[in-house]
């Protein structure tokens, strides 16, 4: 196996200037450069990363951390994620955060590693925890934490923007009682619940009062807050009281904002169970964007959030700090309407 150097020998340089090349750090002369390049390509060279993580005491290996692996929201965050590193050359991991224990078991196992850095997305991380990852060298950007912590990155998506635009849209079509299918906005007092739904009240909290503001603005209340969870088995499972509620309401809503599309897509295959016409009976917006609102008709009316570009500027921002910038950041990406069939 080809060294550096064997690399620098061949291309007639020094060792430190091919260190230089491969790390993309330094001035390095147009025609060293291209000498460099050749030799690598002819030497078919692999840098040994073990070697410089040794020398750096840091690999360059950024683990994004999420709750729920299976929520389909993260797919397209990790996609973009991954393109940012791939061009930076760095390597991801994902790890899947669904109990608290497992959480603090990634934690120790970043620092236990020398992981560069890590994006944590959807938990409710503290500002101890934030504190111990930094004073054992790992660097960290912060997704839609339940709250955002001083002094520390963060990529958020408009919540409140959000659900204000449902609610205008929804107000635009002409409806005047429309109702706002939610989750938790507080800790839930069943011992058994999932643990994503003993956190993430701010973002909720956030999407109804952009969709409240919206509808006060044109002189409306909600006609019906309906409650349920987060994970479409959890969601599912309270469609048929929220059914049943709806259809014995004397002045029923004609519109529903259903904060995430996992409700959504739970309202309407209840909705479809039942023979309930969507959007003639009841006309239906979603939020978040996936992809499977595009898969099945009715297409889904969702506000869409720019995943794949959360999950970008979240990784570049993260590089950034590994490789030197201390100033943190807070980037804030807005959402769109994306319209279809269902309201």
């Amino acid at each position: 196996m080809a060294t550096i150097e064997d690399v620098a020998k061949l291309a007639g340089v020094s060792r430190q200037t091919v260190s230089r090349v491969i790390n993309n750090s330094g001035y390095v002369s147009q025609n060293s450069r291209k000498s460099i390049e050749a030799a690598i390509e002819k030497l078919n060279y692999r840098p040994n990363m073990i070697a410089k993580m040794l020398v750096t005491r840091r690999s360059r290996i950024i683990a994004y951390m999420m709750l729920n692996m299976s929520d389909p929201f993260h797919n397209m965050v990790n996609c973009g994620l991954e393109s940012a590193a791939y061009h930076k050359q760095y390597t991801t991991i994902v790890c899947d955060a669904h109990s608290p224990n497992r959480e603090q078991d990634y934690l120790n196992m970043f620092v236990d590693n020398r992981l560069g850095g890590v994006i944590i997305h959807h938990l409710a991380i503290t500002p101890d925890q934030v504190k111990w990852l930094a004073d054992n060298g790992v660097k960290c950007v912060l997704m839609d934490n339940e709250e955002d912590l001083p002094g520390v990155s963060h990529v958020n998506s408009d919540n409140y923007a959000g659900g204000r635009m449902a609610g205008e849209y929804l107000v635009s079509k002409g409806h005047r009682r429309i109702g706002c299918v939610h989750a938790p906005l507080t800790m839930p007092s069943d011992p058994h619940v999932p643990y994503e739904n003993t956190f993430q009240f701010n973002m909720w909290r956030q999407r109804l009062n952009g969709f409240t503001d919206a509808l006060k603005d044109s002189g409306l209340e909600p006609a019906g807050l309906f409650p349920t969870k987060v994970r479409f088995d959890y969601a599912k499972s309270t469609m048929p009281e929220i059914v049943d509620h709806l259809l014995d309401m004397k002045e029923r809503p004609t519109a529903l904002y259903c904060e995430d599309d996992i409700m959504a897509f739970g309202l309407l295959d209840e909705f479809w169970n039942r023979g309930i016409r969507v959007p003639d009976d009841f006309a239906i917006v979603g939020h978040d964007g996936l992809e499977m609102s595009r898969m099945v008709h009715p297409y889904l009316t969702t506000i869409a959030q720019p995943r794949y570009e959360m999950g970008r500027q979240a990784c570049e921002l993260l590089i950034k700090h590994i490789e030197g910038q201390t100033e943190p950041e807070s980037i804030t990406l807005k959402p769109e309407l994306m319209v279809g069939e269902t309201a």
